[in-house]
C-alpha cells in the first residue's frame, strides 16, 4: 500500500542523508531503543561534521560516547586527535546535568551559561558547530518530563542563536501505545525533523501491510481525512505520519496495527532489539 502521506512528508530519503548535511538551524531527534543504532546515527553525525571541518559537541552517557568513539575508530577517524586540537569535545552527561540542574531540575540561566559559552567558543574557532545530546532523554525516563522539555527548549533556543544543528537521541519504543501517551507528541512539538528507524524503507514497509490488513485500503473518505490531516510540525518519514494520522482518526485498529507492524518489521531485519522501554 502507498501512503499518501508519502507526498506531504518526503523529508530525507534516509536518516543519513539528514545527518549528513542538516539544515542550519535544525534541531532532530531520533528515537531509538537499540544502542547500535544510537552509536551509527550519532557516529555519522560527528563524523560528517569532523570532516567537513566543523566543531562536533557531544553530550552522552560514558557508555554511549565510548559507543561513539568506537564507531568513529572503526570508520579511520582519530577521536583523540580531534579532541586535542578542540574540534571535538566529549562531556560526560552527568556533570553537565549536575552544572545545569544541581537541584534536579534544569535552571534555564545555569543551561544557557553552560552551554551557551561551549557554543560560542566552538563558533569562533571553527566553520560550524554540530552538537548531540541526550539529557532529555534522561530526565524524561527518571519522571522529569518538565526538565526534559525546558532542556529542550533553552537548547533549540541557543541552536537559533548560533546557527547550529541539534541531533537529540531519546529512547523509544515506537511500536508500542505507551509511547504515543505523551511522548511522542513532546518530542515532536519540540524538534524540526524525526528520525524513527534505522531503515525507512523496511519501517514503511512493515506500516503499509500491517495498516492494509487491519484498515484496508485507504481510500473514500480515509483517504480525504489522511490527505486533509495537518499532522505534526517537525518533518518525519511518511509511515510514522501514517501512525499518528491512525491513531488519532482510527483509535481502535492502532495497538493491532503497531502490533503487526513490529512483527513485520522484526522478522525482515532480523534484528532484536537490546533495549527494553517499559
Amino acid at each position: 500500500m502507498r501512503s499518501p502521506m508519502q507526498r506531504s512528508f518526503t523529508g530525507s530519503a534516509s536518516w543519513k542523508e539528514l545527518l549528513a548535511s542538516p539544515p542550519r538551524p535544525s534541531h532532530a531527534v531520533q528515537i531509538y531503543d537499540a544502542h547500535d543504532f544510537l552509536a551509527s546515527a550519532v557516529g555519522h553525525f560527528a563524523a560528517e561534521g569532523l570532516q567537513r571541518g566543523e566543531a562536533v559537541l557531544l553530550y552522552g552517557t560514558r557508555e554511549h560516547l565510548g559507543a561513539i568513539r568506537g564507531w568513529l575508530a572503526g570508520r579511520g577517524i582519530d577521536a583523540d586527535a580531534a579532541t586535542r586540537n578542540g574540534q571535538l569535545s566529549l562531556i560526560d552527561l552527568q556533570a553537565a546535568l549536575a552544572a545545569i540542574a544541581p537541584l534536579g531540575s534544569v535552571e534555564p540561566a545555569r543551561y544557557d551559561a553552560v552551554a551557551g559559552g561551549v557554543l560560542e567558543k566552538a563558533c569562533g574557532r571553527f566553520s560550524g558547530v554540530r552538537w548531540w545530546g541526550e539529557m532529555s532523554s534522561t530526565l524524561y525516563h527518571h519522571g522529569n518530563r518538565k526538565s526534559a522539555l525546558v532542556a529542550e527548549k533553552c537548547g533549540d533556543a541557543l541552536n537559533v542563536k548560533h546557527g547550529a544543528a541539534l541531533l537529540c537521541s531519546f529512547l523509544c519504543d515506537k511500536f508500542d501505545a505507551r509511547s504515543y501517551d505523551g511522548m511522542l507528541e513532546d518530542i515532536c512539538c519540540t524538534h524540526s525533523h524525526l528520525i524513527p528507524a534505522d531503515d525507512y524503507v523496511s519501517h514503511r514497509l512493515a506500516v503499509n501491510r500491517a495498516v492494509a490488513e487491519v484498515v484496508g485500503e485507504i481510500e473514500g473518505p480515509l483517504l480525504q481525512s489522511l490527505s486533509s490531516w495537518k499532522g505534526p510540525q517537525c518533518n518525519l518519514p511518511s509511515s510514522q505520519a501514517l501512525l499518528f494520522w491512525l491513531r488519532q482518526t482510527q483509535p481502535e485498529h492502532f495497538h493491532t496495527v503497531l502490533a503487526r507492524a513490529r512483527s513485520y518489521q522484526t522478522n525482515e531485519s532480523g534484528v532484536h532489539r537490546d533495549v527494553h522501554v517499559h
